[in-house]
């Protein structure tokens, strides 16, 4: 991971107290994503055995997927503003894990210009050039994440996304 501090000065010592906690909430969830789908393939590999077709749901599913949204939800609920928790959460899973890129060829920048808002974009490649923004901000003393927005790298757009 390359990290390229391009705050405003008098704001550049905080770039690792807010990635430490960034990076730390995505090393979680990629965690907890990794878990679910492999448990997930396992129960998946059962079909042919079940005599059930690729669109049926295996025994056990369900019940997986309430899990993973109550254990996601654990984990980004305090991290999270409320606005981005009403966005939703715990849609989707699987692998590679949706933040998994963090373990492997990334470059971060880290933007700040007021004490209260900070903005970490994320630059990888997963097949085609990607990146994610994660819009911090201090509440209470504690920086929580506001908005998720991903990106293409072939243009300059962003779009709404949810925490995953």
């Amino acid at each position: 991971m390359v990290l390229i501090n391009d705050a405003n000065d008098k704001f550049k010592e905080k770039q690792a107290e807010i990635c430490d906690c960034l990076f730390s909430l995505l090393q979680q969830l990629n965690a907890l994503e990794n878990e679910i789908a492999a448990r997930d393939d396992a129960l998946a590999s059962k079909r042919p055995e079940l005599g059930l077709a690729l669109n049926q749901i295996v025994p056990g599913q369900l019940a997986l997927w309430d899990e993973y949204r109550q254990r996601l939800g654990d984990i980004v609920k305090p991290a999270c503003t409320e606005k981005l928790v009403g966005r939703g959460y715990g849609g989707s899973f699987g692998t590679p894990a949706k933040y998994g890129y963090l373990d492997g060829v990334c470059t971060v920048n880290f933007f700040m210009n007021s004490a209260k808002r900070a903005v970490v974009e994320t630059h990888f490649v997963q097949g085609i050039g990607q990146k994610h923004k994660f819009v911090m901000r201090d509440m209470d003393g504690k920086w929580l994440i506001d908005a998720v927005y991903y990106g293409f790298e072939s243009d300059d757009k962003w779009h709404c996304d949810h925490i995953h």
